[in-house]
């Protein structure tokens, strides 16, 4: 009787399903034979829309230096820097703001099974300045999920996944708007 329960919920547990909108691979990487520009990664400013969806200041700051050195465009320094310290033409201040949001619809579907639907959304922009130059870049990077949960279980580690997804292709995008801003330059 044992083995029949188990299996029983072996089975409802694992009939839970996940949808999620088809994600881009974005290649950021090698756009430049040269650099062209040392960015010192300096403030960083984090608007949270709902709680469960929370990425810290040093996530962001690990995720976007990675992705601007990745393109081969950029020096990147971690360094306190100020405007007027700034030595050469080449070398810009980097000011960040990300916006999170997440929306999410529960609908019961049965007694044991909900259907959730979520929208993860991270709005970024970038702000590249020195003494005489100015410049800007947006975007916005989403995940749509639909989730069948069983007996109300959520699994914390695709959590995880989607919150890097999300994060992942928003510094992806916003390396390759930063890489044509200052093309145009």
């Amino acid at each position: 009787m044992k083995q029949v329960l188990l299996a029983l919920l072996v089975l409802i547990f694992t009939s839970g399903c996940v949808d999620k909108k088809r994600v881009l691979n974005i290649q950021n990487e090698g756009l430049c034979s040269a650099e062209v520009a040392t960015l010192y990664l300096s403030d960083i400013e984090i608007k949270n829309g709902d709680e469960s969806f929370h990425l810290s200041k040093d996530e962001i700051r690990e995720a976007l230096a990675k992705s601007l050195k990745d393109t081969g465009c950029f020096r990147i320094s971690l360094d306190k820097r100020d405007k007027e310290s700034l030595d050469v033409e080449s070398e810009y201040l980097l000011d960040t703001k990300a916006n999170l949001f997440r929306e999410k619809e529960v609908s019961e579907k049965n007694i044991f099974k909900d259907e959730e639907r979520e929208l993860l959304q991270l709005i970024l922009t970038l702000h590249a300045y020195n003494k005489t130059k100015d410049l800007s870049a947006t975007t916005k990077s989403e995940l749509s999920i639909n989730r069948s949960k069983i007996l109300g279980f959520t699994i914390t580690q695709e959590q995880e996944s989607d919150k890097q997804t999300v994060l992942t292709n928003a510094t992806k995008k916003i390396s390759i708007l930063l890489k044509e801003a200052f093309s145009q330059l």
